[in-house]
């Protein structure tokens, strides 16, 4: 007698409940009256809802399959893609509707991303290994940085990374030059107390100035630079793997440091940088070590550092205006007012900048402000507030007049006949003209001046143009030099001694039928006959009053 039931859903609850009691699958089929695989799908559908999230909303049921316009088209989206297997969707819906496809767009991305072989991932590619305190890797990288208030600035980060322990040193710049590279370089060698014996750099130009071939022409600076810290540059280019930890580096520090930060300055995010560098880059486990536990084992094969670090300052001349200021990078910095018109030793470091005079005596020091402000800076208060009475001393202007030569000083004393607020304008405007042109242009043009009364400096200026050539700064530094050398060595130069001198030294031995001082010289060189066959060279007679040289056989 088979159990009655009317719905599907009692049929599945007597079907569960019976089967529950131990009933087989053919009992089940004969008590319900149905077939035995009905019994086997329904009990399936069963213990499979059981194993799923239940939900109140019924499934989707499956849809018969709709013929797609594409569909006709597959073989030939087929053939395309084993022809070009880098052709993209559009170009593709492109072909078929020149072969008359009607469908749209979308159609023909779903079934070329179906179709499309996936594509194999490529393998990493292996970077280089070193041992302990081998090689180091260096770059740069750019970064524009918005501060809390709102200013922009393009920020240098500098990377030195040892290979061997991935230690690392990073510092911020505003100029990405040969100084600011040395100064990296010298903070990274004290940050680990030593430096690799090599280190790897791009095409850089304060590395290398060009290459030959294959062969880099590395920057004589930058190579006097390694040889005082006796570590080797190894310049590396088309290749970029070949410095893979400096660029991982980068990738920390977006990632980690510039990532959710805000700085107040530029000094701000040095300190916050030199902070992030011990408590997180050097604490970052990699394969259970950190970066200190590496470089602990690396520390003893560092090259050790000299006893004094390498002065990466910059040294230029700069000419010290009228109003006794020297300018470098867009902001000026105060000079004593005696150096007037002086071209003077300017020493500029990443902080400070440093004015000596023509001895290299310190005369100005002023911190470096940031580049290109237009600001006058005189923190010591070398010049006074403006007054009535000009600053620069007209005494001082007839000193100066009279260091440049005799005519100079004859048109000073014309000059200076007159009210001084007459002619102390036209003397410094006359001592500026020093800055284009040679002390000794300038003098005659004083002199050719005087002489026809024309006391205005635009009459010198006129004189000087049709007379003299400009010169560059350069120029007068090389002159500037010369100067002193001879001043210190004076003039007296060594004529070359004539060669036969030498044979009336003792222990030299002539060969037979030399001639003395003042023959000419007519033997032929060593070890060579007149016939151009080699010879053993006579040896010499040895003398009771001298102690002779014997020449040695050359078999």
């Amino acid at each position: 007698m088979t159990a009655a039931w009317h719905t599907r859903e009692e049929l599945v609850h007597q079907l569960v409940t019976l089967a529950r009691q131990g009933l087989s699958r053919r009992a089940l089929a004969r008590a319900l009256g149905i077939s035995r695989n009905t019994v086997r799908g329904l009990l399936a559908i069963h213990a499979a809802s059981r194993e799923a999230a239940h939900t109140a909303l019924p499934p989707r049921p499956p849809r018969v399959p709709r013929a797609a316009k594409v569909d006709a088209f597959e073989a030939r989206v087929l053939a395309l893609l084993a022809l070009y297997p880098d052709i993209t969707a559009q170009r593709v819906f492109e072909t078929l509707r020149e072969e008359g496809f009607d469908g749209g767009y979308t159609a023909v991305k779903k079934r070329v991303r179906a179709l499309r072989p996936a594509s194999r991932p490529a393998p990493s590619l292996a970077t280089p290994e070193y041992g302990p305190g081998e090689m180091a890797e260096s770059d740069w990288s750019p970064y524009e940085i918005t501060f809390s208030d709102g200013r922009r600035e393009m920020v240098q980060a500098f990377s030195y990374v040892l290979v061997s322990s991935r230690r690392k040193f990073i510092e911020l710049y505003r100029q990405a030059d040969l100084h600011a590279l040395m100064d990296g370089h010298v903070r990274a060698f004290q940050r680990f107390d030593g430096c690799a014996r090599a280190c790897k750099y791009d095409s850089q130009k304060s590395v290398v100035l060009r290459w030959e071939g294959q062969q880099p022409i590395y920057n004589p600076r930058f190579l006097a630079f390694a040889a005082h810290y006796e570590f080797r540059p190894a310049a590396v280019r088309g290749n970029p793997n070949a410095k893979p930890r400096v660029e991982r580096g980068f990738w920390e520090l977006e990632r980690s440091f510039l990532n959710g930060r805000s700085f107040t300055g530029f000094d701000d995010m040095r300190a916050q940088l030199a902070r992030w560098l011990d408590a997180i880059a050097d604490q970052r486990r990699h394969h259970g070590l950190t970066p200190l536990d590496r470089f602990a084992q690396e520390r003893e094969h560092l090259v050790p550092l000299p006893r004094h670090p390498y002065d990466t300052a910059r040294v230029v001349y700069r000419i010290c205006s009228i109003d006794g200021f020297v300018a470098w990078d867009g902001n000026q910095y105060a000079v004593p007012y005696e150096h007037v018109t002086d071209i003077l030793p300017v020493r500029v470091t990443q902080q400070e900048l440093f004015v000596y005079a023509a001895d290299l005596s310190c005369v100005a020091r002023h911190p470096l402000a940031p580049r290109g402000r237009g600001l006058k800076l005189d923190p010591a208060g070398l010049h006074p507030p403006p007054q009535r009475k000009s600053p620069v001393d007209l005494d001082m202007l007839r000193v100066a007049f009279d260091r440049m030569g005799e005519h100079a000083a004859r048109f000073f004393h014309l000059m200076s006949a007159g009210p001084p607020r007459l002619w102390g304008h036209q003397a410094r405007q006359i001592l500026l003209l020093r800055e284009r042109y040679a002390t000794a242009d300038l003098d005659a043009a004083l002199g050719h001046a005087a002489a026809f009364g024309a006391l205005d400096f635009r009459a010198v200026e006129r004189i000087l143009a049709a007379r003299a050539n400009p010169r560059s700064l350069d120029e007068y530094v090389a002159e500037h030099t010369v100067r002193r050398i001879a001043e210190a060595l004076g003039e007296v130069r060594t004529a070359p001694r004539d060669l036969t001198e030498y044979d009336r030294l003792p222990g030299i031995a002539l060969p037979s039928g030399a001639s003395r001082a003042g023959d000419k010289e007519t033997l032929p060189c060593p070890n060579e006959t007149a016939a151009g066959a080699t010879t053993r060279p006579p040896a010499a007679t040895p003398s009771s009053s001298d102690s002779v040289i014997t020449s040695p056989s050359s078999d």
